[in-house]
């Protein structure tokens, strides 16, 4: 193949004259290119318009260009992903931009991910499936972040979500709770269905009978209100309730509803862990650590996440195949001061 007996950072000549030279479309010769850098063998340096041949004894030494894209709304969770991802590009020689996309996000994307050699993809609930049809139009090497893709072409690093709910209901299981309620402050679809259902799981093993009436359901939709949202739905569900909870300790499926939880609680009187135990799935960030009880917590690594993440893309562009196209991150639980052991 002629491009393999090119010298390390020659340049490649413009669509134009490829078109020209081969006679062909400039849809064939795009679909060309896209096809030598995804195996590595021509690259476009950061910040540089032309694309370059790596040269085949440089093909793994190339810096691929990484497009990281997130939803528009503020969120801490998204904000270390990200800084996660910057670390990891820099340790294994990748540059990552970020698009945060929002109400005319298919025009962008497009416009962007034509000088991209792979991409990452943080979906929120309202696009997932949307998203997903649009990356696979775009054939680029792609990782879903936490979402289902519905595609067998994109790859997917997320928490092993009904892993997680289970470990939680185990936990607060080994502490004496046997009424131990579910609380959504996010709908129940994908990440949160499955954690739901590992905690159900784990309730049904111990012979706790119909766990599904002890679901406290004040979801919102996720976004930069999700905290007030899901703690003003509680309030009113806790004034027709009598200000009482069915249970002695609560697994707060997404640590937004847990912060308006804490608060909800104390304005009527109930004490957290006292009355109650809180045990929230952590996200990405440190917010649990300095609340007030800090809330112990079931999570996953975030530099484990960048890591997989990244290390599938580049392995892709290599022309490596990868040994599976999902990754599922196993929990862990971290205890605080806002479970207790019943005695």
């Amino acid at each position: 193949m002629e491009i393999q007996r090119l010298e390390a950072g020659a340049v490649i000549p413009p669509v134009t004259d490829l078109m020209d030279r081969f006679q062909v479309s400039q849809g064939t010769v795009v679909q060309a290119l896209r096809s030598l850098r995804s195996k590595g063998l021509i690259a476009r340096p950061p910040g540089k318009k032309r694309l370059i041949a790596t040269g085949p004894r440089r093909k793994k030494e190339v810096v691929l260009n990484v497009l990281l894209l997130r939803p528009q709304w503020a969120s801490p969770d998204y904000d270390e992903v990200g800084c996660a991802l910057q670390e990891e590009a820099t340790r294994q020689r990748l540059h990552l931009d970020i698009l945060q996309y929002g109400g005319h996000w298919r025009e962008d994307m497009r416009s962007l991910v034509r000088s991209h050699d792979a991409l990452v993809a943080i979906p929120s609930s309202k696009d997932v499936e949307s998203l997903a049809v649009l990356l696979d139009e775009m054939r680029l090497p792609t990782v879903m972040l936490w979402g289902e893709t519905g595609s067998e072409s994109l790859l997917r690093v997320a928490d092993d979500d009904f892993a997680l709910g289970r470990l939680a209901g185990e936990r607060l299981l080994g502490m004496g709770h046997r009424r131990i309620a579910a609380f959504l402050s996010e709908p129940p679809q994908m990440a949160m269905q499955q954690r739901l259902d590992g905690w159900a799981q784990a309730l049904r093993e111990a012979g706790v009978s119909r766990p599904e009436d002890l679901v406290i359901d004040c979801s919102v939709d996720p976004g930069r209100d999700a905290i007030v949202g899901s703690y003003e739905k509680l309030r009113r569900w806790l004034f027709q309730n009598d200000n009482r909870l069915p249970a002695t300790a609560v697994f707060c499926l997404c640590w937004t509803g847990a912060l308006g939880m804490l608060r909800a609680l104390r304005e009527v009187g109930l004490d957290v862990p006292g009355d109650i135990s809180i045990l929230t799935h952590g996200g990405e960030n440190r917010l649990c650590e300095f609340s007030n009880p800090s809330l112990s917590v079931v999570q996953t690594d975030v530099g484990e996440l960048a890591r997989s993440a990244l290390g599938l893309l580049k392995d892709v562009c290599l022309g490596i195949k990868p040994d599976r196209r999902e990754i599922l991150l196993p929990p862990f639980f971290l205890e605080r001061e806002s479970t207790r052991t019943l005695t």
